[in-house]
């Protein structure tokens, strides 16, 4: 059974290495987490999936400057051995209900172009592609910008 909780300190270690090891050219530092950290819960949520050993499987983030502005997805990454088990899914909706908590009118977030595995979730969860940034993640690696409406 997969368990979600928000976010704490003491979680970095762990999601600082996930990070690494599963975005291994840009992944974020610590210090960048921390930093996002610091926001909560003023303009920012972050949760962590846990297993049944309580282990850290997937971590998910979102911000708003302020109540009634739009939201953005900063984060959502669950373990490889875990994908496909809904955990993305029931993180991806945490994140849509605060921003609608704020009142934020839209949800944003870019996925990487040619992502097989996530596109799919957000497209099921009602985001459509509204633009490209070309070069976002590296050179020659582009993200596609998302939108769901939420009012």
């Amino acid at each position: 059974m997969i368990t979600y909780r928000l976010m704490q300190a003491i979680d970095l270690p762990v999601v600082t290495s996930m990070e690494k090891a599963i975005y291994p050219k840009d992944a974020w530092s610590s210090a960048q987490f921390k930093e996002e950290l610091a926001g909560v819960p003023k303009n920012r949520l972050y949760v962590v999936a846990l297993n049944n050993e309580s282990e850290i499987v997937g971590y998910a983030g979102v911000f708003s400057p302020a109540q009634g502005i739009d939201a953005d997805i900063h984060t959502l990454t669950v373990a490889p051995e875990q994908r496909r088990k809904g955990i993305g899914r029931a993180m991806l909706e945490q994140l849509i209900t605060w921003a609608r908590q704020r009142e934020a009118p839209a949800i944003f977030l870019e996925v990487r172009e040619g992502n097989d595995e996530a596109s799919p979730l957000y497209e099921s969860a009602g985001f459509e592609a509204i633009s490209r940034r070309d070069d976002y993640y590296a050179s020659g690696v582009h993200a596609v910008v998302m939108k769901k409406d939420l009012l």
